[in-house]
């Protein structure tokens, strides 16, 4: 980086020289020509003047007498017809009618006029101007232009030389200023950047490189809180399996309990079961990312059949389930999507009152295709809201614990929409209820 900025340094200060050079250049080449076109009119004009009321033999004298020996600046008198009557570089008698002339046609007409081109006798580019006299006649001074490829010439030692100046500078100059540039930002505390002293223009730079590294430390906290997590509630189970196992298996249990402590440990084991199940899939979701090969899905029909897989689980605590459908198409996963039906319905569930009720909702909407379920249980306290995707996290452990599951359920239903492009709400109030919005995005081609 610090060759580059060196080297960029260097490129830019002579490449900036020589252009700055060049315009100048033009800029005073155009300024003294147009310099030398005023003093020409001014010229011209003064000896108009002086010219005026006298007739052509009396003008013809005053010429000869003031320009016959004077070759900086062509003067010509020239009649209203265009007949050439005087010339201080040229015979009269061997040139041509002037008539069609330009700057002459100008000054018949108009009183003035002017023209620049190529000369046929001494092969320059000339500038011509005209003045009209009071006797018609046509009175005209011309002198040739500096041209730009003879003042570079002129001055192309002195240019070099700059030139030469110029990169020597600039090579001490980009060294230290890239020095000056770069060793506030290598002195950077990449740990502790908010006491860094940087410049205004990097604070947004390093911001993200802030916020990049909170990202990672929040997900390594997320990681090492998972991990806690996982191992909490596999040693649970585990331990409860183990305790009931080892008392069966050193005679310890009565006869009596045999059977209560199998299903005891039937239940723990249903239990590990699902929570392995749903780490394995909260894992493969994962790793997938998005989905290849969408197939079309009938969302309507999704939430259907997961409706009757958990209608039994919602009939033993008198939770009726109310369902409005409009079949709609999504474009996903029908694996997926029936794992996130079937979480949001089954979290309904577990989390709602005793003889409470679920409405369901499969439809359009103005943002897409969108699954709703509401319930009307115990609610998410607002400082909750946004942490019940969190995987384990639970707003009512003891209820929570009395209810069972593993915590992974809404987790599932995040990445689920993540994978989808879907995105998901949440509205709820503490002992009313809660209320789930999931909007697939409307992509099925019909």
């Amino acid at each position: 980086m610090r060759k580059a900025i060196n080297g960029t340094l260097k490129i830019l200060t002579i490449s900036s020289v020589i252009v700055s050079m060049l315009l100048i250049l033009v800029a005073y080449c155009t300024q003294y020509s147009i310099k030398e076109k005023s003093d020409l009119k001014s010229r011209t004009n003064i000896l108009a003047q002086c010219l005026d009321g006298y007739d052509e033999n009396s003008e013809i004298n005053i010429l000869t007498k003031m320009y016959d020996d004077v070759s900086d600046i062509r003067v010509t008198l020239i009649k209203s017809d265009g007949t050439v009557i005087y010339d201080n570089e040229a015979d009269t008698t061997t040139m041509e009618n002037h008539f069609e002339r330009p700057e002459v046609k100008q000054a018949v007409t108009y009183g003035n006029g002017s023209s620049s081109r190529n000369s046929e006798t001494i092969g320059e580019k000339i500038y011509y101007y005209a003045v009209k006299l009071n006797n018609g006649s046509i009175l005209r001074m011309s002198q040739p232009t500096k041209v730009i490829m003879y003042m570079v010439l002129t001055i192309m030692p002195i240019v070099i030389i700059i030139l030469i100046c110029v990169i020597a500078v600039s090579f001490v100059s980009a060294k230290h200023l890239t020095k000056y540039i770069l060793d506030p930002i290598n002195e950077v505390d990449i740990n502790n950047i908010g006491k860094a002293e940087i410049y205004d223009e990097l604070k947004p730079f390093f911001a993200r490189i802030a916020n990049q590294n909170a990202e990672k430390e929040k997900t390594e906290k997320i990681r090492r809180e998972f991990t806690a997590n996982v191992s909490h509630e596999l040693k649970t189970p585990l331990t409860t399996i183990s305790g009931y196992a080892q008392m069966i298996s050193n005679g310890m249990a009565k006869a009596e309990d045999i059977k209560e402590f199998g299903r005891k440990i039937e239940k723990e084991s249903d239990r590990l079961l699902t929570l392995i199940d749903d780490i394995i899939n909260l894992s493969n979701i994962d790793e997938q990312g998005s989905i290849e090969n969408p197939e079309n899905i009938d969302l309507s029909l999704v939430t259907e059949e997961a409706i009757c897989v958990l209608e039994k689980a919602a009939k033993e605590r008198g939770i009726q389930i109310y369902y409005t459908k409009i079949p709609t198409l999504i474009k996903g996963n029908v694996t997926l999507v029936s794992e996130l039906v079937y979480n949001l319905l089954d979290n309904a569930i577990k989390y709602n009152k005793d003889n409470g009720k679920i409405t369901v909702f499969v439809g359009e909407s103005a943002k897409g295709v969108e699954l709703s379920v509401k319930d009307t249980g115990i609610g998410i306290p607002p400082e909750d809201t946004e942490r019940i995707f969190e995987r384990f996290y639970r707003v009512d452990k003891s209820h929570s614990k009395k209810v069972g599951g593993t915590g992974l359920g809404l987790s599932i239903v995040k990445h689920v929409c993540a994978c989808h492009n879907a995105t998901i709400r949440v509205k709820s109030k503490v002992g009313k209820g809660t209320t789930i919005y999931v909007t697939f995005p409307n992509n099925v081609n019909n």
